[in-house]
């Protein structure tokens, strides 16, 4: 049987930051003494005992070590305890459907992958993602694993005060309910969130958060959009839809127009499926592509980098015009955030370096003379497991807010 580990929300965090500061700083090291807590944290040791204590009992932590001693009784050593504590994550895309069954180190032991219903419409793809939960639970059953709930990573602005997918251009979707339409399926607590929110999330607690505190991470796949992390924390604005970058307007004169029904935006102009657009729309009139000869409905994102790469011009030509504009983009958030580093992930940079190379290029034009410090463009680290990275990281973070007793 299952041990659901999280039945309720509970938005009351002010005074659970001590336990959050705990528990980050030992899950942030592989071991560490009480000692060593009390003074990387600045509290006093009470607390500290109280809130390991607590940790313990939740099992989050084991104190199953002795470390080396100068004098006097050896000094216990503290572990963040990942491997008995599972997880759910799923990647709700477009195309496909990614779900796992991971420990909070987020090693995979199951994975289900199925082709999303999209035209079939919002009951279809839940019925899917129902029937995916249900196989994972399952799974966790056999083995009698202790799960702590499911993360979902969604294409849309999630609110985060009701949990409701008010907009999602890419589905289609209106102020939809995924919890409740998810609830017949299971009793899990179900947590979730804008894929690109927690995309960055997952870079923050096992990716390039280790090196920084203060980075952004845009999603180039068949939409755009952005995570912002400051200081260490996801910003997610005051109904959680911060972030929208692929829906601001890039190009006041060009008539093209994203799902979202605003014409000139980034994802008009630079997304996976405005790359397809342009490219069925030139292709038609340039007999001397390579894409002339195709049938415009096959003609996607990963056929005009393939074209790309064999030297066809108007493949290279439409490439170097997304660059350019999500270049505009990118500049834009690194002078607004002052950023510290921008993470790339998506279909679009998943497989090749060569968008990523361009708009590093390009964006040296736009930067700021009188700066000198330079802001890296890295790749993603978990390449198409981004998402589901993102989802796991979502029920981790949601442990390291539990329990309001201190």
């Amino acid at each position: 049987m299952i041990k659901e580990r999280i039945q309720t929300d509970n938005p009351d965090f002010q005074g659970n930051l001590n336990k959050i500061k705990v528990l980050r700083l030992i899950r942030n090291e592989k071991e560490i003494t009480r000692a060593e807590i009390i003074q990387k944290s600045g509290l006093s040791a009470p607390t500290v005992t109280r809130i390991v204590e607590s940790l313990v009992q939740l099992n989050l932590i084991q104190t199953d070590g002795i470390g080396s001693s100068i004098g006097g009784r050896p000094p216990q050593l503290i572990h963040f305890h990942s491997k008995d504590n599972y997880v759910i994550g799923i990647d709700l895309g477009a195309t496909f459907i990614r779900s796992a069954l991971s420990n909070l180190d987020g090693d995979f032991i199951f994975e289900i992958h199925v082709p999303t219903n999209l035209k079939k419409g919002f009951d279809a793809v839940m019925e899917q993602v129902g029937e995916l939960i249900e196989k994972l639970c399952e799974r966790a059953r056999q083995n009698s694993l202790s799960l702590w709930g499911i993360g979902i990573a969604v294409c849309g602005m999630v609110n985060k005060n009701t949990s409701i997918v008010e907009y999602s251009p890419i589905f289609g979707w209106k102020n939809v309910n995924i919890q409740e339409a998810l609830a017949k399926y299971t009793n899990l607590n179900i947590t979730l969130g804008n894929v690109t929110h927690l995309i960055a999330l997952g870079e923050l607690l096992y990716g390039v958060g280790k090196d920084y505190k203060n980075f952004i991470c845009i999603n180039l796949g068949y939409g755009i959009g952005s995570g912002i992390i400051i200081d260490g924390k996801l910003f997610s604005g005051a109904d959680g839809i911060a972030g929208e970058i692929g829906h601001i307007v890039v190009d006041i004169y060009s008539k093209r127009k994203g799902l979202e029904g605003v014409t000139g935006t980034l994802e008009a102009l630079a997304s996976g499926y405005g790359l397809a657009d342009i490219a069925r729309e030139m292709a038609k009139s340039d007999p001397e592509s390579l894409l002339f000869s195709q049938n415009p409905e096959d003609i996607d994102a990963k056929m005009v980098f393939d074209t790309a790469k064999k030297g066809d011009r108007l493949a290279i030509e439409i490439i170097d015009g997304i660059a350019g504009y999500l270049s505009i983009g990118i500049d834009t958030l690194i002078k607004l955030f002052n950023t510290e580093c921008i993470v790339l992930s998506g279909g679009l940079v998943q497989n090749d370096d060569v968008l990523i190379e361009k708009i590093r290029n390009k964006i040296s034009d736009y930067s700021l003379s009188g700066v000198s410090r330079s802001v890296p463009i890295v790749k993603a680290g978990f390449g198409e497991n981004a998402a589901l990275m993102g989802s796991f990281s979502l029920i981790l973070e949601k442990i390291l807010l539990l329990g309001n007793q201190e």
